[in-house]
């Protein structure tokens, strides 16, 4: 029998308290009561981690600052500790048919474990090698969702929400793109280095001058080094997803011997809020990047959401952004690139933090 819980609380860390009073700052207390929270937080934030305390800092000064004309909602940070779950992953995906290939490729095939400002979410726990330093494999615990609607603006939103209930180490957009034609096929799965924000720009009386934004990837290349997509564990895991892919997601012109290729660290993603259907854009795009070969409308949005963490974006190729498009593709496309994320994850992933076995602690 389960002893109760008692419904006292314990003790906040200190890291918890900081994250409490950044939250409730941003909702604008006044008076008296801003000023006992900037108080404990001057006296309590010397002991947190830098990483931990950067980002705090820039949330109790932005709480200061009135909205710039143009700027972007302001974040929010997470609430008080008892409505925050921690995981080691977030795979944020954006099409009802993305969250059911996800699910698919995780095994989960329940409802969700919870449901937060009614959006469902799910957990699993991946088996983890850390790199083979893991022995036995160690635990990762995953957190996933669905965005629900396309548009960079929806995928920021729907990040900076699920904030206020999770903190992941990683956080992982899912999912399908269109590809450029030539250079990727149907199928293949690409995890994009940069994120190209193609809209910005000047318009003149006789022309649009373009001033794209640019998000790189950052500091999980250095972990995707390690990953090779040619490797025979990820050939063997993909070839099984397609063999078991049920008739009614099964492509009518898949090739019997089709092998995904899979790209990890040279590739570009366009994003903006066009949907690709006149099959020139794309091209356009490219001839200006020439690693530019996939295109979306939510990559920026959620790379801008995440650029205080690390991230990955996980792209299948589903169509070519042309009138011949279809839909035919778009679950074997989202279930190549969790499965290519998954592998990563399981074999290659070491999480912030990870004591390595037989190491010291004073050791360099």
């Amino acid at each position: 029998m389960t002893t109760p819980r008692s419904p006292r609380r314990q003790r906040e860390r200190a890291e918890e308290s900081m994250a409490s009073i950044a939250h409730f700052l941003l909702r604008d207390p006044e008076g008296i009561q801003r000023i006992l929270m900037m108080r404990d937080y001057a006296s309590r934030a010397a002991t947190l981690p830098a990483r931990d305390r950067a980002g705090l800092d820039v949330a109790v000064i932005e709480s200061f600052l009135p909205p710039m004309p143009g700027s972007a909602p302001p974040r929010r940070h997470p609430a008080p500790a008892e409505e925050v779950q921690e995981v080691d992953v977030f795979i944020l995906t954006v099409q009802p048919i993305e969250l059911q290939a996800t699910l698919a490729a995780l095994g989960i095939d329940g409802g969700p474990d919870a449901v937060r400002r009614d959006r469902p979410y799910y957990h699993k726990k991946l088996a983890c090698t850390a790199a083979g330093l893991a022995v036995p494999p160690a635990e990762l615990t995953v957190a996933v969702t669905a965005i629900g609607e396309a548009y960079g603006l929806y995928a920021q939103h729907a990040v900076d929400e699920i904030t206020t209930f999770y903190r992941a180490n990683v956080w992982i957009l899912a999912g399908m793109a269109a590809g450029l034609p030539g250079h990727t096929r149907k199928g293949d799965v690409h995890l994009p280095k940069t994120v190209w924000w193609y809209e910005p720009g000047r318009l003149t009386v006789d022309r649009f001058e373009p001033r794209p934004e640019v998000a790189s990837r950052g500091p999980m290349n250095l972990q995707l080094m390690r990953f090779d997509p040619t490797g025979a564990k990820l050939h063997d895991r993909l070839a099984s997803a397609i063999a078991e892919l049920p008739g009614r997601h099964r492509p009518a012109d898949l090739p019997a011997d089709f092998e995904p290729r899979v790209s990890v660290l040279s590739d570009a993603v366009a994003s903006g809020d066009k949907l690709l259907r006149d099959g020139t854009h794309l091209l356009t795009l490219h001839e200006s990047n020439q690693r530019i070969v996939l295109g979306d409308q939510e990559s920026y949005g959620f790379a801008f959401a995440c650029r205080d963490v690390d991230w990955m974006i996980a792209r299948g190729v589903a169509d070519f952004g042309d009138q011949e498009k279809d839909s035919s593709y778009q679950y074997l496309a989202t279930l190549l690139a969790v499965h290519t994320v998954l592998e990563f994850l399981e074999s290659i992933y070491i999480p912030p933090g990870f004591a390595i076995p037989g190491r010291l602690d004073d050791q360099p």
